[in-house]
């Protein structure tokens, strides 16, 4: 086989790989990858066409996924032809990009502005009025042919039902499903047992598309529209006085819409809305940029698939490809088991990675990957990198076996209930251990300041540490510690300083460093404050806790597993007889915030502790979780899904200027 046709079969593989996702995504309501994968593919299949173009005849590459739109009207509803194509919009990842869509314009007019606006992640709709009544809504469907779909379009509030204008209208836009909306579909069919929808865009696409129109309205679905076909026939000459028009008639458009004159104005409003578009109800992953003189669309004319008169910039997928070399497991201080992923080194987010995370032996296998594979890494919520999907498999019909071994104590791992976790159950498991007496020495736990895991490694390949009361032993090795290179006396002192320093620690802290399944920083300040002294811990009834919202069964089972084996009893009791026994410090200073739960979400001010620890001291309560029960969910910039959650379930949102005015009413 010659280069011309490896890179031909290359090019048809893909093309056949996007058509499947295509079907999937359009036409099933089902997606198989993520947005960052699809994007990624369709960018290296833009380029592999442009370089080879010559290698393909005219016809074939009109035929490729990214010359047309691969979705089809379903047969349930009735069929009906466009009066004028319903076209997709070109893409644009970069700003050189969107300067050649400029440039094609400048061929024919010095004179043109930009009407810019958000990208709605939706399905697409045209609408018709007729005597200012509507007559037919119809879907998109492959561009020409769509599908009636007027019942269901009637159950949608926010497309008028009449206008007051009486000439012939067809109005064009997205429906889409609200963020909250989203998040209550999904809570619904969880309680039901029934699948989970994967975004907003398929949920709105399947609830259009179903038979009962009762479904429909109660599903909430929206509408923004933002196109007029023909709009000379309503003496309309720009995008903007559409806009206009539009909202005069009662229609929803988007507020984020502006007009603006050149690439710097382009620019500051990707770069602004960049930020924007995270505060919003609705699923946007660009922006649309439309020449905004109507009268020189016809002109600049258009492909089978797109319009020459606009454009649809997307933000960089937050993804890159790179090779497995190889896939391994951790222990964490639980027993619980972590598979992870060695890369080649690849630059992402300003950061080179090596590594990543592949979460559990379920999500590889979902995968499909093995060591030398070419996979996608991104960074979950912009900081651990993760694996989230196959570009090329290296190993052919080979996927990775399970791991059944602890690679640190050689004892079998065991599968949790639910066969996705495994966990390593050998409480003398050396690499359990060690992650125990890290976690102890932690911020979060004991916080000895100048103890980090390296100076702990070497402890314990010492025989310097072996229990976590060892650490307060050190004070009486200090000659064999001066032994140990890198170790002299002030650093020496740096250590046991802090660990003296501990003593006078508030007792949450010990309680959240005996690394108990199920007990969180916050948990270990509850049960602090019930338990009050560490002399009270083996003894303490925690069956009481039972009548607290704070407390679940599981979390009664785990203390009263721990604190009834033998070498837990013997741990407390030796640091004890150490005066180790920490109170309760109280750190509320006003009861302010009584009662309360908050939860934090974004990039605040200061530190999210600085926020955590106001609350408490005023009384109130944390809680890392959107829940009915949640008072207030206090939102920086860049807020997640916290927010939608929050919005689903009608939690108070404030902000920080807000969260200050709330302390001062109190």
């Amino acid at each position: 086989m010659n280069e011309k046709e490896e890179i031909r079969n290359k090019i048809f593989s893909i093309w056949k790989e996007i058509e499947e996702w295509d079907n999937a995504y359009y036409n099933l309501d089902k997606p198989i990858v993520s947005d960052e994968i699809y994007d990624k593919r369709i960018i290296e299949l833009q380029k592999l066409e442009t370089k080879y173009a010559n290698y393909f005849s005219f016809d074939e590459l009109n035929n490729s996924p990214t010359q047309k739109i691969n979705a089809k009207a379903s047969d349930i509803f009735k069929k009906v032809t466009h009066n004028s194509p319903m076209l997709s919009l070109n893409k644009a990842y970069t700003l050189e990009e969107i300067q050649k869509f400029i440039n094609n314009i400048h061929k024919i007019t010095n004179e043109y502005s930009f009407f810019i606006e958000p990208k709605i992640d939706g399905l697409s709709i045209s609408v018709k009025y007729q005597n200012g009544k509507l007559l037919q809504a119809i879907t998109r469907g492959d561009g020409i042919i769509g599908e009636d779909v007027t019942n269901n379009i009637r159950e949608i509030d926010s497309i008028p039902k009449t206008i007051s204008y009486y000439n012939d209208l067809e109005v064009r836009g997205e429906i889409y499903l609200e963020l909250d909306k989203f998040e209550k579909l999904n809570m619904m069919l969880a309680k039901e047992n029934k699948p989970l929808l994967a975004n907003p865009r398929n949920a709105a696409a399947g609830t259009l598309r179903q038979l009962d129109a009762n479904i429909v309205k109660e599903r909430k679905l929206s509408a923004f529209l933002y196109q007029i076909v023909n709009p000379e026939n309503h003496n309309i000459k720009t995008m903007n006085e559409v806009f206009n028009f539009l909202n005069a008639l009662g229609f929803q458009t988007t507020k984020d819409s502006k007009v603006v004159k050149n690439i710097e104005e382009i620019k500051n409003y990707i770069d602004n809305f960049k930020h924007i578009k995270k505060t919003l109800n609705y699923e946007t992953d660009g922006v649309v940029i439309k020449l905004n003189e109507l009268k020189y669309y016809k002109t600049l004319g258009s492909t089978v698939k797109f319009p020459h008169s606009a454009i649809a910039y997307k933000y960089e997928p937050n993804a890159i490809a790179t090779t497995i070399k190889n896939i391994f497991i951790t222990v964490g201080r639980t027993g619980l088991v972590t598979y992870n992923a060695e890369l080649e080194p690849v630059q992402l987010s300003g950061s080179t990675i090596s590594f990543a995370t592949l979460n559990n032996f379920q999500y590889i296998n979902d995968l499909k990957i093995e060591i030398g594979d070419l996979v996608y890494i991104k960074k979950a919520g912009e900081i651990i990198p993760c694996v989230i999907g196959l570009v090329n498999k290296k190993t052919k019909n080979s996927n990775f076996k399970k791991i059944e071994i602890c690679p640190f104590c050689h004892n079998k791992l065991e599968d949790s209930k639910t066969m996705l976790e495994q966990y390593c159950v050998n409480e003398t498991c050396p690499e359990i251990l060690r992650k125990k007496l890290i976690h102890f020495a932690s911020k979060d736990a004991m916080e000895f300041d100048s103890l980090g895991e390296k100076n702990i490694n070497i402890f314990i390949n010492n025989n310097l540490i072996k229990t976590i009361e060892d650490f307060f032993r050190l004070k009486n090795r200090k000659n064999e510690i001066l032994k140990i290179e890198r170790f002299g006396h002030k650093s020496i002192m740096n250590i046991l300083s802090s660990i003296e320093k501990s003593y006078s620690n508030s007792l949450e802290k010990l309680i959240f460093g005996f690394s108990i399944k199920h007990i969180g920083t916050k948990i270990a300040y509850f049960l602090a404050e019930k338990i009050e002294l560490l002399s009270n811990f083996l003894e303490f009834n925690y069956d009481d806790l039972l009548k607290y919202n704070e407390i679940g069964e599981k979390i009664v089972d785990s203390l009263k597993k721990w604190v009834s084996d033998k070498k837990n009893i013997e741990t407390v009791k030796n640091l004890l007889e150490m005066r180790l026994d920490l109170k309760f410090i109280s750190s509320r200073k006003t009861e302010k915030f009584s009662q309360m739960i908050f939860v934090i979400t974004g990039t605040l001010s200061q530190p999210r502790s600085y926020f955590e620890n106001l609350i408490k001291e005023n009384g109130g309560n944390i809680s890392n979780s959107i829940s009915s029960k949640t008072s207030y969910l206090l939102v920086g910039i860049d807020a997640g899904n916290k927010l939608s959650k929050a919005k689903a379930l009608n939690i108070n949102i404030i902000n920080e200027s807000e969260f200050y005015e709330l302390l001062k009413k109190n």
